[in-house]
């Protein structure tokens, strides 16, 4: 792209405290003059927004991107097109836009399906994007819980629609990250339970936003504390190995 447009920056902004988010993408921050929140159509707030609100952001700088929650592809491409083009006409002004999303830009987020519009309507397009600290990183972390020793493998897994095809795929694999759980904790739960697994396993909520829960007891959750939007599980099919020496 020429220097006749501005330019289009994509940023991770983490799982909730703003101190996640990269220096690189702390300065896309500091330099735009407008940042894009994307947020379900109908809702007030966004949680990419709440991710950056102890950092200092202009309010008139922020412009709300609405995503309808829908499963209907041509709703949906439609949207993302007139999002896009919304864009472009800014890029055209020469202004400097920066796209924030939970996690990381390229996991389970409408960013990568907007960048598809994006270079549809303008091939030629240029865009940076910068990584982002995703939840079932920040939640191994905060309970010290390794996603991986050795060689074993990892999943990273939208929970499946039945217990069947969760447990295959516990089979096949030594880790599994399982997103997207909602309102089938219950029967995962004693799927996990039945494996006798259920003690290997840990569970994130909203970490490091208001009412996070860091779990290491999967039995004891229920009514508010059951996974819903924000949560990820961490699911292992043995112990963790404390290797002397290694």
């Amino acid at each position: 792209m020429t220097d006749n447009y501005g330019t289009f920056i994509g940023i991770g902004v983490g799982p909730g405290p703003a101190e996640y988010i990269t220096i690189k993408s702390l300065n896309a921050l500091m330099e735009a003059d407008k940042v894009l929140v994307p947020r379900a159509k109908g809702a007030k707030d966004s949680v990419a927004l709440a991710c950056i609100k102890d950092i200092d952001v202009p309010r008139d700088k922020i412009k709300f991107l609405d995503y309808p929650m829908s499963n209907d592809e041509n709703l949906l491409n439609s949207i993302y097109r007139g999002i896009a083009k919304k864009i472009i006409a800014d890029l055209k002004k020469k202004l400097n836009l920066v796209y924030i999303t939970i996690g990381d830009p390229y996991i389970y987020s409408t960013y990568s399906y907007t960048v598809h519009a994006l270079k549809e309507l303008m091939p030629d397009i240029s865009i940076s994007t910068y990584p982002g600290i995703s939840s079932f990183q920040a939640l191994s972390a905060a309970l010290d819980f390794p996603l991986a020793q050795g060689k074993e493998k990892i999943l990273i897994l939208p929970c499946p629609e039945t217990p069947a095809e969760l447990k295959e795929q516990i089979e096949r694999n030594e880790n599994i990250v399982l997103m997207k759980i909602g309102d089938r904790f219950d029967w995962v739960r004693e799927l996990l339970k039945e494996m006798d697994i259920l003690k290997n396993c840990v569970l994130g909520k909203r970490i490091g936003l208001d009412n996070e829960i860091l779990s290491r007891d999967l039995t004891g959750l229920n009514g508010d504390d059951k996974p819903g939007y924000l949560s990820v599980m961490h699911i292992r099919k043995t112990p963790l190995s404390g290797r002397n020496g290694q």
